[in-house]
Formats: structure tokens, sequence, C-alpha cells
């Protein structure tokens, strides 16, 4: 019989003290007597039982952690109505409904989003048609704008207000309960791979049918790693000669793809570098946590859909701030154009429901689309989806020499 706290201490050895967590607050988010905090260290965030357990035999938290075992098949077969066809690209890019690239059309989401600001356009959208009337974004913390942290969006400023990467890691699923609390009804979410996952895992558990019902979207993005908070704390001091508590906005990648780091500090100076680059990027590479170190999932295989840059495609490398393309080029591809003038989102529809919400998007002149090839689909996925393995392999087959416990993906 699992008695009261029992719940918590299975999932502290079994995900939490094994360096599989990956800070995403869903544990405490599903925590029936919110006894759960994720304390803030210099090294990043702790899941940590800071208040008295139910009285009851529960295992909620464990539950829906993912980050020790991934059931990544029947979530495909659950949410996107069937498995991957193993003979094609899906082997290793997950179940695509459509594979291409697009852009905002509304200047002001072109001119602030990452990329394309496709996502920034999807949300928007979805809210102003009803299909969701929240949606649970990574925004600033208002008293440390260098802080990460979850925010519930209920209208286009607010999601306008969340655009832009947040390169650290932080506990965004705990906007689910927030939105929960909040009342609302249907909402919208967007998460990294990992903490998709643990989403999927919630939303197949009919114990938690109350809080994961409100879920109507999750949209992924590709993510190589999200890089410790000493990362951007190092780029402030060192990089930019920012102190950490001047801050009074901060965007890590705005401006000209593909982006400048900017900082205002609180004397109304502007400090900016450009992010990739001058190497900033690549900076951050040398802070990625252990948690990334054992993740092999990078192109969002949980996401109804997903988004990122265009890394790897055959066409389309973010690469025309450096070599751009020729009048006569760009009018025999229109992607060119885009992106040349500020970058093209990478999208993947996995769902039906991503793809019918996607298409609808366009046809309102929201956002443009552009389908990919079947050869540059398959270069594309390819390249995206072994990266991690090249990179992390090594780190995880020393695990398991050692002994030690890594992510397993079913």
């Amino acid at each position: 019989m699992i008695m009261s706290q029992e719940g918590f201490r299975l999932l502290q050895r079994e995900c939490i003290n094994s360096g599989l967590c990956y800070e995403c607050g869903l544990c405490a988010s599903v925590c029936p007597a919110k006894a759960i905090e994720l304390k803030m260290y210099d090294w990043g965030r702790n899941p940590e039982l800071t208040g008295r357990c139910t009285d009851e035999a529960c295992t909620r938290c464990y539950d829906v952690c993912a980050a020790k075992l991934v059931p990544v098949s029947a979530m495909e077969k659950r949410f996107f109505g069937r498995g991957r066809r193993m003979d094609t690209v899906e082997k290793v890019g997950g179940v695509c409904r459509f594979v291409g690239t697009g852009c905002a059309v509304d200047p002001e989401i072109r001119e602030i989003g990452v990329s394309g600001g496709v996502a920034t356009s999807l949300m928007i959208f979805a809210l102003e048609k009803g299909y969701v009337d929240g949606c649970v974004l990574a925004g600033w913390d208002a008293e440390k704008p260098w802080l990460a942290k979850a925010y519930v969006a209920t209208s286009k400023k607010d999601v306008i207000a969340c655009s832009g990467s947040k390169y650290q890691p932080h506990p965004q699923l705990l906007g689910i309960r927030e939105a929960y609390e909040m009342g609302l009804k249907k909402i919208a979410v967007s998460a990294t791979p990992c903490h998709a996952q643990s989403l999927r895992k919630m939303m197949m558990n009919e114990d938690f049918a109350d809080i994961s019902g409100i879920i109507r979207l999750i949209s992924c993005n590709f993510c190589a790693a999200h890089w410790a908070l000493a990362g951007t704390k190092w780029l402030l001091k060192t990089w930019l000669g920012v102190d950490m508590e001047a801050v009074r906005e901060m965007n890590y990648r705005t401006g000209a793809f593909p982006g400048t780091m900017r900082v205002r500090t609180k004397d109304g100076r502007i400090h900016e570098k450009a992010f990739v680059r001058s190497g900033g990027v690549a900076q951050l590479g040398r802070f990625t946590p252990e948690e990334c170190r054992i993740c092999l999932e990078k192109v969002g295989y949980a996401g109804d859909v997903v988004f990122g840059d265009t890394w790897c495609h055959p066409t389309l490398p973010p690469n025309f701030d450096l070599f751009p393309p020729t009048e006569a080029e760009m009018q025999a591809d229109p992607r060119l154009r885009e992106a040349a003038a500020k970058g093209l989102s990478a999208i993947v529809a996995r769902s039906e429901f991503g793809l019918k919400l996607l298409e609808e998007c366009r046809d309102a002149g929201r956002i443009r689309m552009f389908a990919n090839t079947g050869e540059e689909t398959e270069k594309f996925l390819t390249g995206v989806a072994s990266e991690k393995p090249t990179w992390y392999g090594p780190w995880i087959d020393a695990r398991k020499h050692r002994g030690m416990p890594v992510r397993e993906y079913i």
C-alpha cells in the first residue's frame, strides 16, 4: 500500500535525484495539497516537498512525470490518430501531416517574432476565433525581468508580450494550474518537447481529466537544450557587461534575423550584440544542464504543431544575412524573399486539429505557409533529428555503462 508522501519519495528517487528532472513543474501543478515547490538554487530549480501531503495514498506527482519513461508510440496513436510510417522520414521525425515553412503577415508580429513569427500568430488566431480562451506561454518575471516564468495570456497584447525564445529552464507547466484556477475552459500551451511529453502523459491518464481536459492545443518548439540560468548570467555580465540586477528588459533574439540579444537597463541604456553571429548561442552551449544531455528529442514528437528555425533545411538555411539571394533567385522561389527579409519559421503539423488551425490561420490572411518538397522534408527532419544523438549519445552511453539511469523512449 502506498502511504502519504510515498508518491513524492518515488518521484524523488526515480526522477529528481537521478538527474532526469527537467524542471517542468507539472508535479507541483497536480499536487492536490500544493505541497511541492520548485525551489530556486544557483544551479537551477528543484522540486521539493515543502508542505504536507494529502493524508490519503497519492502518486499524482509521479504519475505525470515523463522524465524517466516516455511512451511515445502510445502518445502518437492516441493524439495523432496513427503511429509513424516507419519506412519514411517519420521514423526519426515523428508523425507528420505537414512539413514546411511560413511567416506572419502582421508587420508587428513579423518584427518581434523569432524566425517567422508563425507561433505567435497562431496563438493569437486561436484566441480570437474562440478555439481557446487562454494560452500558457513563456514570459518574464515582472520583478526579475531576466528570469523566465509561465504566463497565462488571454489577449493579443499578452501573447505579443511573451513572443521570443527564452533560453533558460523554467517551470512552464505551473501555468497549467494557474489557468485551471482562473476558470479557463480551453487552453493552448507552448512547451518544449520534454514538457509536452509530460502533458501528454497526464492527458492519457483519466485520473487527471479535470485539469488535463482544458488543454486543446500543444505547440512545441525545436529544442537543442534549455541552457542553465548560469549561462544567461554569464552572457549578461561577461558578454554584455551588464549587472543582472540592473536589467529592466531583456530579449535573447530580436531585430534582424537571426537576431540580436538586446538588454535595456534601468538607466535607459541599450546593450546589444548579435546573438548568433557573435557567438552568444555558442557560449550558452557550455551551460547545458545534465537533464538536457540525456534527452534525444529535438523535434517535438508530442506537439500538435511544432515550430523552429530552419537550421538543416537544404534550401532555406538561416544564413541569408551572410549570403543574400539574388533577385532572380527570389523571383523563382518566393520563400527566399521572406527568408532574406526576416527569417522563416519551420513548421510541422502532427495532429489533424493542428493542421486545421494552421490552414484556417493561413486562409484568414494571418500567416503565409510554404510546403516543403519531399526531398526537403527528408533532409530537414533527418538533419534536425540527428543532432542530439550525435551530441549527447556518448554522454548517454557513459551513464548506461556506469549503471546510471537515462530517459527511455518506448
